[in-house]
């Protein structure tokens, strides 16, 4: 006779893959670094490591860069110049170029968890920050430059 698992799955605590995001009024920290919008790739590379791939966008001169394991992309067209990074948290939705494993990480904003407090990130912040909705469901999160400041 097998085991099973009869508890709520959605009650179990996810697992963390250690990455973490921290925005406040001034900026943002990822894994305790200071970044800035846009970006350069040496930046990312330094904080994440190496991106697992760096595919070209058919069609365009944009390159999409994966972290595979962090479950994070950024595209853009020049490594020095990079806008937004996503973070994807659910790649079954097909937002494009995919990482292979999802975001497990954590997102904060001003020390509070990222679903209780994105409502309170005005236009007025060094960066911007969405949550991506498909089908009532967030499945990422757009962090990045923010053209308004």
């Amino acid at each position: 006779m097998g085991l099973f698992d009869f508890r709520d799955v959605n009650k179990r605590k996810k697992k963390r893959d250690g990455t973490v995001v921290a925005c406040s009024a001034t900026g943002i920290h990822l894994n305790g670094t200071p970044i800035e919008f846009p970006a350069q790739y040496t930046l990312l590379r330094d904080i994440l490591g190496e991106a697992s791939r760096i595919e070209p966008i058919k069609q365009t001169k944009n390159k999409v860069y994966l972290w595979d394991e962090l479950g994070i992309y950024c595209a853009s067209a020049d490594p020095e110049k990079m806008l937004m990074l996503l973070l994807v948290q659910d790649n079954r939705y097909g937002l494009g170029h995919q990482p292979k494993k999802n975001f497990m990480g954590e997102v904060t904003i001003d020390g509070k968890p990222l679903a209780n407090n994105i409502q309170n990130v005005g236009q007025d912040r060094p960066y911007m920050i969405r949550a991506i909705i498909k089908e009532n469901q967030q499945v990422a999160i757009a962090l990045g430059w923010n053209p308004g400041v």
